[in-house]
């Protein structure tokens, strides 16, 4: 596995897949139920710029080991016992990530498309695709990132341009009516689709040139943020915070302003949620690729048995929810889960590892 090497543009699109993910249709409900106000962008550009910090922390930790995973990393600067209990919490919560992901996609399709196919029924072939491409390694994923997320950045593209007539700059006024307090509050509810800066502790050492980590990280995890940013900007200024705040998907509802009277796209929403469902695949594909990352480290084996055994667990994680209150709460865990280990322990590995000198032997000068 460690002989496969990414390009850094290939390494800058599986960051930014891995940030612009299943968030985007929800996003805006969320932000806007949480402050009530047209301030909805202050928040998520500010947690932005954190997870930028993030970005660099990671990779800065990873190049100091060269050619080391950050489950060999955690062994190294923690030891061999804590090492392992930090790769199985990792590993856990990639799984719930992942999970997390298939289960939203599977809300979503069969509110939209299948209502009467169980939910199972979704998740499991939608599963099984995932095992498929991931036990062809991290090529194969990657390639299919190349070949689609670009596809999925010209519908977002279109899905603006085409509402612009909606724009209404009222809708974003005033502008800090009630203080930071509201921009404040929002942060807790944009972790989960702030996401995606982890992705770097395990691609960095996979790209062929690592010096460019920073760069593809820092511009893969910008560029998929302000995808967000625009769109919740977009979403609000068309269709008021008070609108926006009551519907379950507000993007798609914002995706069905467009019409083509006459036309094959007389309903464009159709073509946005056919590329969003690739999308998703190419996101919880990237998550199960890192806990059978983690499972071939613990175990010391890569084989088709690896890649298919976590699928009957993610299967049992994306069921366990009852509702949409629960599946709330699973995406809050997940979310303040990846701020512990996917920013404070990396954190707390880079201090260990500046403050003690330890560094890979084959360290290069950065």
């Amino acid at each position: 596995m460690k002989r496969e090497k990414i390009s850094t543009l290939q390494a800058t699109l599986t960051v930014a897949s891995a940030v612009y993910a299943v968030g985007i249709v929800s996003l805006p409900r969320m932000i806007a139920a949480e402050t009530h106000t047209p301030d909805v962008w202050q928040g998520l550009m500010l947690a932005s710029l954190i997870g930028l910090l993030v970005v660099y922390i990671n990779v800065k930790l990873c190049r100091r080991f060269p050619d080391k995973t950050f489950y060999e990393i955690n062994s190294i600067l923690a030891g061999k016992f804590i090492g392992t209990i930090l790769n199985i919490i990792f590993i856990i919560y990639c799984m719930l990530v992942s999970s997390l992901v298939v289960r939203m996609m599977a809300e979503f399709i069969k509110t939209l498309a299948l209502e009467r196919t169980p939910l199972s029924m979704i998740i499991l072939p939608f599963l099984l695709l995932i095992g498929y491409l991931t036990s062809g390694g991290l090529h194969a994923m990657v390639r299919l990132v190349e070949l689609f997320f670009p596809l999925s950045i010209i519908v977002f593209f279109l899905l603006i341009i085409l509402n612009i007539n909606h724009f209404d700059l009222n809708n974003l006024r005033p502008v800090f009516h009630e203080g930071w307090g509201p921009i404040v509050k929002s942060l807790a509810v944009v972790p989960f689709s702030n996401l995606g800066y982890e992705s770097v502790l395990l691609i960095t050492n996979f790209m062929e040139n690592p010096k460019k980590a920073w760069k593809a990280g820092g511009l893969g995890y910008a560029f998929a943020m302000g995808l967000y940013l625009l769109m919740v900007t977009m979403v609000v200024a068309c269709m008021s915070v008070e609108e926006v705040s009551r519907l379950l998907w507000p993007v798609v509802s914002f995706a069905q302003q467009i019409e083509f009277p006459g036309v094959f796209l007389e309903r464009f929403e159709i073509l946005f949620i056919i590329l969003w469902t690739i999308k998703i695949y190419m996101t919880a594909a990237s998550y199960h690729f890192y806990i059978v990352t983690g499972i071939s480290h613990l175990t010391k084996k890569w084989n088709k048995y690896v890649v298919y055994l976590p699928l009957a667990a993610l299967f049992f994680l994306s069921m366990y929810p009852k509702n949409y209150v629960e599946l709330g709460t699973i995406d809050k865990i997940g979310g303040f889960g990846g701020i512990f280990i996917g920013a404070l322990v990396p954190l707390l590995l880079l201090l260990i590892s500046i403050i003690f000198r330890r560094k890979g032997a084959s360290d290069v000068p950065q």
